[in-house]
């Protein structure tokens, strides 16, 4: 049975209670696990972005919003298993240099890329088609540094592996020249 239905089934019921409060006692059995995602900012000279690893998250399951006070809010809500649930409210404060209604946020891949535009002298609504597509070109060459990056941090992985086994062979040939 559905959340849904199992409303509408306690919804039909004659009740004294209004409305709300039975949606609230039927989300009350779920269990909340906090968690606090990674995220980097890397700035830029015509925006900035934020990138926030999100990973196991859906684009359903997320929501980005710029408030009248200059607050970038960032949550996500998604089941785990039963009645588990896993949460995550994040907020960052606004640069004043920034164009808040021209934020764009893009899921790829578990990451989370919110643009923040800068303002500029000329800005105004003619150029925002433009702006758009250059900014979503500069997240995609963002998205292909960070992969670079990945890709970096992998090799090194791996060449501390093959250095460590190749230690652990020679020692083990050592001990055992002993031996003999």
């Amino acid at each position: 049975m559905s959340f849904l239905s199992f409303v509408k089934c306690f919804s039909s019921l004659p009740s004294k209670k209004p409305r709300s409060e039975v949606m609230e006692s039927a989300s009350a059995s779920r269990i909340y696990t906090q968690i606090e995602p990674n995220y980097q900012w890397v700035p830029g000279e015509e925006f900035d972005t934020l990138l926030v690893d999100v990973s196991e998250f859906t684009k359903q399951q997320l929501k980005v919003q710029a408030d009248t006070e200059r607050n970038l809010i960032i949550s996500g809500e998604r089941p785990m298993e039963g009645n588990r649930w896993c949460h995550f409210l994040k907020s960052f404060q606004l640069p004043e240099d920034c164009n808040a209604r021209m934020i764009k946020a893009k899921l790829d891949e578990g990451i989370l890329y919110v643009v923040v535009p800068k303002t500029t002298a000329e800005d105004h609504p003619s150029q925002q088609t433009n702006g758009r597509a250059y900014k979503e070109q500069d997240v995609d060459e963002k998205k292909e540094g960070l992969t670079k990056h990945r890709q970096w941090i992998l090799n090194i992985l791996v060449a501390i592996i093959v250095v460590a086994g190749l230690g652990a062979y020679a020692g083990y040939k050592l001990s055992h020249k002993r031996d003999t």
